[in-house]
């Protein structure tokens, strides 16, 4: 493995040391119904978990773009389904700029977790988060509330330091779980960058590919 740099190492201990803050976060994260959902189903709180994100990478130095999908628009891909519409689910892009040109990243996440029922064999209420032997339980922790708390604060510390030589963006989006609708809402939007990272969970592995 390459050392890391004396920059790169900078980072890491900064984003270290706001260890329980990704923790708080994330717990914040999972107190939001964002239950995947079928055509049809009412937006749960889709809404507030996105705004909640936008408003943290506002106040981080981003350009905030929270928009709801144009229902006259279809996305037209195989696994988004006919009907499907975001009224009540908006999907964010929230772009810290670079200060010399450099390349940009993109670090992206879904918002949607697959449902729970306490009866499923929970010994705490799903959507109750609670940190037991050093571990978070809760609807999503996993995949992936826990991943877009550690994503956004690794852009706020970034930011923080002033180290973005290109642009970071930091996008999520609803939908991952029953199509794949808000990934390609993203890419309708015309997002881009030259390089992701989505925060999946892989058991620490690097996987090349990523739904």
């Amino acid at each position: 493995m390459t050392a890391l740099s004396a920059l790169e190492q900078r980072a890491v201990d900064a984003i270290g040391e706001r260890r329980d803050e990704i923790v708080s976060l994330a717990c914040s994260l999972i107190r939001l119904d964002t239950t995947a959902r079928s055509v049809g189903d009412p937006a749960r709180d889709e809404r507030a978990l996105q705004e909640l994100l936008a408003g943290r990478l506002e106040r981080a130095g981003a350009a905030i773009d929270l928009f709801e999908p144009d229902a006259d628009r279809p996305l037209g891909r195989p696994l988004v389904p006919p009907g499907l519409d975001f009224v009540g689910r908006p999907q964010l892009i929230a772009r810290l700029a670079g200060r010399d040109g450099g390349r940009s990243l993109l670090l992206n996440g879904h918002i949607d977790a697959v449902p729970a029922d306490q009866a499923d064999g929970w010994v705490s209420p799903p959507l109750e988060p609670a940190v037991r032997d050093g571990l978070l339980f809760g609807r999503g922790s996993c995949d992936m509330k826990g991943g877009i708390a550690a994503m956004t604060v690794a852009a706020e510390v970034l930011a923080s330091l002033g180290v973005l030589e290109g642009d970071l963006v930091v996008a999520t989006n609803t939908d991952e779980e029953s199509s794949g609708a808000g990934g390609v809402a993203l890419v309708d939007r015309g997002l881009r960058a030259d390089a992701a990272i989505v925060t999946e969970p892989t058991g620490l592995d690097g996987w090349t590919s990523c739904r």
